[in-house]
């Protein structure tokens, strides 16, 4: 029973995350949409890696209950994000420069291993880290799963739910995503 609480009380205090808490106060008395630049700004403050010329819509739901929260987030220059994205940093979560996040986005590093079924099912944490390349587009209400690259240049459409790595320069939609379409690589 001690050890079931020390493991309780350890996740309650390393989901308490109080710079997060502090920069969601401050960000949430600023306007949406127009002062995105100074939202990243304060992001960058509180700990986060957060590129230059980055644009973030709205508060960021960032959350997590593992250790070393503030190292896991890592957004490169002149990314945007839309408003209400949630991530989650169990694991690391990379955004390569140029990226784009729509809003309502969700993206989860942290899944169970499946227990017997004379048990509970859902039992240890296991993270996987999720890396979106550079220029790539992540559309409205679309949901990325533990483990999933998303190759440069590729667009995940509005809704998609991303269960496995996903090439460069690829459009994919649906539920699983799957390619739709493989898209030309343009000038830089």
């Amino acid at each position: 029973m001690r050890q079931k609480f020390d493991y309780y009380f350890k996740a309650l205090l390393n989901s308490y995350h109080i710079r997060l808490w502090l920069a969601n106060l401050v960000c949430g008395l600023l306007p949406d949409f127009i002062s995105g630049v100074i939202r990243a700004r304060v992001y960058r403050l509180a700990g986060f890696k957060i590129g230059s010329g980055c644009f973030i819509i709205g508060n960021l739901d960032l959350i997590s209950g593992q250790p070393q929260f503030y190292d896991k987030l890592e957004i490169g220059a002149n990314a945007v994000i839309g408003n209400r994205v949630t991530i989650n940093l169990d694991g690391n979560v990379t955004l390569e420069e140029n990226v784009s996040i729509g809003p309502f986005v969700r993206i989860y590093t942290g899944t169970h291993n499946i227990g017997p079924g004379s048990n509970r099912r859902q039992v240890e944490l296991v993270v996987k880290p999720v890396v979106i390349e550079r220029g790539s587009w992540v559309g409205m209400c679309s949901i990325i799963l533990p483990g999933v690259r998303i190759g440069h240049g590729s667009i995940v459409a509005g809704g998609a739910v991303v269960t496995k790595d996903v090439p460069p320069n690829s459009y994919v939609e649906g539920n699983p995503a799957k390619v739709v379409q493989t898209l030309p690589w343009g000038d830089e």
